[in-house]
């Protein structure tokens, strides 16, 4: 008799959308999330579950940390995320069963097939609404910033942060965009930790590279992340190369600058790479895969601006704007911490 009035109990609760966690909340707000999506949220969520390292950062930088109840494993930056709950590896691999015991009222996931369509349905049933973000360019991360700051009622917060974030975006697009295509270096980006993966037009890579002022030798090959072979590489003589190291080929939470410098002497070991013009001159650099996201996506910028165009960015130093950003919005230092190899720019 107990265990029928359990399951029967359970079922009203499914069966009720008047009692959804969103309508126990009190005020709701309408956001529209990278997917350009309008998703109707509880302000001030009290129980957030994150899967998108990019949120899950903004959201500790506007100081509500308390709210992130469950993150995936991607979720590293600041460390003090790594003492919350983890709800797997990441949003394609996220545990539903173990989200919903955590009360969610709100979700945030990655966008596309990076969190199933099936999942947000199961949430969905449950009353609690997914925002899908990614965040890998400025364009779509001070609308993210602008929108958590909202939901959280941090939205003076937030214009500060989207303020900074934006200024030096813009400070880079002012001295690049009128450098002509003869003027920009050809790059080679070495996409996801793999020296024969590079980026097409379709890729935020590309953009990355054309904003600060580089020209993509892939950008009109087919697919977002084409495959070459070095041959290829060499043929196309980059005169700079930049390499994407992802996690799982370095130990700790961010890359030591010995890992990365080992990355870098494998590619300039490489088959024929000695005649290439950018291992010649130096210019062949490694960064890490999370400054592709999330506020470093500003620092990553500057690096990139000052690799292709040192003597346009002799006055700025995206090390240090790095480590303001550590100090401002993650209340720690950069000391020891390294992100990508070498800092410097080859004059």
């Amino acid at each position: 008799m107990k265990r029928t009035l359990l399951i029967f109990l359970s079922l009203a609760l499914l069966s009720a959308p008047s009692l959804s966690q969103g309508d126990s909340l009190g005020p709701q707000v309408d956001i529209t999330d990278e997917e350009g999506r309008t998703v109707s949220v509880s302000q001030s969520p009290e129980r957030i579950v994150c899967l998108t390292p990019a949120a899950a950062e903004v959201i500790y930088a506007l100081d509500e940390p308390h709210r992130l109840v469950g993150l995936s494993d991607d979720c590293t930056i600041p460390p003090a995320l790594l003492e919350k709950e983890r709800v797997g590896r990441s949003g394609r691999e996220a545990d539903v069963e173990r989200i919903m015991e955590l009360g969610p009222d709100l979700v945030i996931a990655k966008t596309g097939g990076l969190f199933s369509i099936e999942h947000e349905e199961q949430l969905a049933g449950y009353g609690v609404p997914v925002l899908r973000y990614r965040a890998l360019s400025i364009d779509t991360l001070v609308p993210m910033i602008e929108g958590l700051g909202l939901i959280l009622d941090r939205e003076e917060e937030a214009r500060e942060m989207m303020t900074f974030v934006g200024g030096y975006s813009d400070v880079v697009l002012s001295r690049t965009v009128g450098i002509s295509k003869d003027e920009r270096p050809g790059v080679y980006f070495m996409s996801m930790g793999h020296f024969d993966w590079t980026a097409s037009c379709e890729s935020t890579g590309h953009d990355r590279i054309v904003a600060a002022g580089g020209n993509n030798l892939a950008e009109d090959l087919l697919g977002k992340v084409p495959h070459v072979d070095m041959e290829w590489v060499i043929e196309r003589n980059p005169e700079v190369i930049v390499y994407s190291m992802p996690s799982s080929q370095y130990r700790g939470s961010t890359p030591t600058p010995e890992e990365m410098a080992g990355k870098r002497d494998e590619i300039i070991a490489l088959a024929g790479f000695a005649e290439i013009d950018a291992v010649k001159a130096g210019r062949v650099y490694v960064v890490d895969i999370n400054m592709a996201s999330g506020l470093a996506e500003v620092v990553n910028m500057l690096y990139y601006a000052r690799w292709f165009h040192p003597h346009l960015f002799e006055d700025i130093d995206p090390r240090a704007v790095h480590e303001e950003i550590y100090r401002r919005y993650f209340d720690m230092e950069m000391e020891g911490i390294s992100h990508v190899y070498p800092e410097g720019a080859a004059l």
